[in-house]
């Protein structure tokens, strides 16, 4: 899914691995359903023949170029935009071309705050923000699905985190 074996420690497991909520692709999908309707509404008016045959050729292409741009563009997004909690560290990705990243370790957070709006709340999820010790600070992920499991278990591995750090 988001974050491969390689990238792990020699004890690290993987423990919630999850892509933004599908909501957030609801408009890019309502888009280009009214992009097929105007290519069916096109080519059906549209004479096949004559000096207005160039119709059904500019309603392809703008169908092309709708789809791609807001159909296709930000499924990418969504799937490469991934939150990989392990039993070490919160882990995002983010990028089609230009790949980000950031990884915090459980023993640096230091706060765990969620928000949800009206339409969250009635898909469960939310807006992740985790405050950790360092330069970076705060790190905002968005529509987290299932965010109160998400926080319960970070909250539970950061407990753990801190309790073994401080028996070593």
């Amino acid at each position: 899914m988001g974050l491969p074996a390689s990238q792990l420690g020699p004890q690290e497991e993987i423990v919630i691995e999850t892509r933004e909520h599908l909501k957030h692709l609801l408009v890019a999908g309502l888009i280009c359903l009214a992009a097929v309707v105007g290519l069916v509404l096109v080519l059906s008016v549209g004479p096949s023949d004559g000096f207005w045959a160039w119709l059904d050729s500019a309603g392809w292409i703008a169908f092309a170029v709708v789809v791609a741009v807001f159909g296709v563009w930000p499924w990418l997004r969504w799937l490469t935009r991934t939150s990989t909690l392990t039993n070490e560290r919160l882990v995002t990705r983010d990028g089609v071309v230009r790949r980000t990243g950031r990884d915090i370790p459980l023993e640096r957070i230091n706060d765990v705050a969620y928000d949800q709006g009206l339409l969250d709340r009635m898909v469960k999820c939310g807006t992740l923000r985790v405050s950790a010790a360092s330069q970076e600070g705060t790190a905002v992920l968005r529509d987290i699905p299932e965010i109160h499991e998400f926080v319960r278990t970070m909250n539970e591995l950061v407990r753990a985190a801190r309790k073994e750090r401080r028996l070593e």
